[in-house]
């Protein structure tokens, strides 16, 4: 029984004196690349160094690994995990990875996705950038950049999504979209509606709706194109600092493919914004140059009030028609 347990000890040492030797040659392997500016790949060599063998000193690595590579939303939260292992080990590097977090948490991005009032939180099943999502009304770190929010909602197979652009140092908040549930079917009696007394059709109504119409498509294009933009403009950064070491000229195969294809979806978004730009203005004329009601059927103070206005939120940018028609 005692050889027993002394052969155990022996193979359980010679495989933890082989997990450090990997870890080390990771940890090396790591800081190799990062001098390099191949931050994705160093990063994942301190990560693995950091799963073989953890330690403090290879945690703040990660941490500054992916602070360089601009991922500052992983990188605050690796110092948070360096400083509480430091705190836990009375470490006297404690209030030096102390600094490190105070300094960078102004530049980290939250997230907030809500759901709208009247749908429940167990009835939604949602993934943040691939990851399942850990609540919802409350403040995620991520890093800035576009993020990816899927979602199911329960009763329905369909997939629903969200792009949501996280700009430096912002506090970004974003609603689910839901799609209007179906009348549920029972044998309550109907309910009759009210018709409303009919009125006489204002002159250019079918007009101004159209313009409305092609003004909010043109509107939406506008938000597609500068969504496309962002995602091209991180996608040519990241080819560049990891395929290019940060120059246009220092490009494998790789690089070269990632940084045409960020630039034909570049030129795709540039399509899509002048298209959108010609819808909004298309439907404003038609807005405008629909006909009026002549002077001897003016209509009510009320129908008169119209008027078109910019709108602008930290969620996006438009235009408010308002009025009755």
């Amino acid at each position: 029984m005692k050889l027993m347990i002394v052969s155990v000890l022996l193979i359980a040492g010679v495989a933890n004196a082989d997990n450090k030797e990997k870890a080390d040659q990771l940890f090396k392997q790591g800081k190799k690349l990062m001098d390099q500016k191949r931050y994705a790949d160093a990063c994942a060599s301190f990560e693995k160094s950091n799963k073989l063998d953890p330690g403090i000193g290879t945690q703040l690595n990660i941490a500054k690994c992916y602070q360089e590579w601009g991922k500052l939303g992983r990188a605050y939260l690796a110092y948070q995990v360096a400083e509480k292992q430091a705190q836990e080990q009375n470490d006297k590097r404690v209030p030096q990875i102390h600094e490190f977090v105070v300094q960078l948490e102004p530049d980290v991005p939250h997230l907030t996705i809500h759901l709208p009032k009247d749908v429940k939180p167990e009835s939604v099943k949602a993934t943040l950038d691939s990851e399942p999502l850990a609540a919802f009304d409350t403040p995620i770190v991520v890093d800035p950049g576009p993020h990816m929010i899927e979602y199911y909602v329960s009763g329905s197979s369909k997939k629903l999504n969200q792009v949501v652009p996280v700009e430096r140092g912002t506090k970004q908040e974003v609603t689910l979209e839901m799609e209007k549930p179906k009348p549920i079917e029972g044998n309550t009696a109907p309910v009759k509606p009210v018709e409303p007394e009919p009125e006489a059709p204002a002159p250019g109504r079918n007009q101004r709706i159209a313009g409305i119409a092609v003004g909010a498509g043109g509107i939406v294009a506008i938000t597609i194109s500068t969504i496309m933009t962002v995602s091209a403009k991180g996608r040519y950064n990241d080819a560049l600092t990891m395929y290019c070491e940060g120059m246009t000229n220092g490009c494998n195969q790789m690089g070269l493919d990632e940084t045409h294809a960020a630039r034909t979806t570049a030129n795709q978004a540039t399509v899509v914004f002048l298209l959108g730009t010609a819808m909004v203005g298309g439907g404003v004329a038609l807005y405008l140059l629909a006909p009026k009601a002549s002077s001897s059927s003016a209509p009510s103070e009320d129908q008169q009030a119209r008027y078109i206005v910019p709108a602008i939120s930290p969620d996006g940018f438009g235009v408010v028609f308002g009025g009755r028609l």
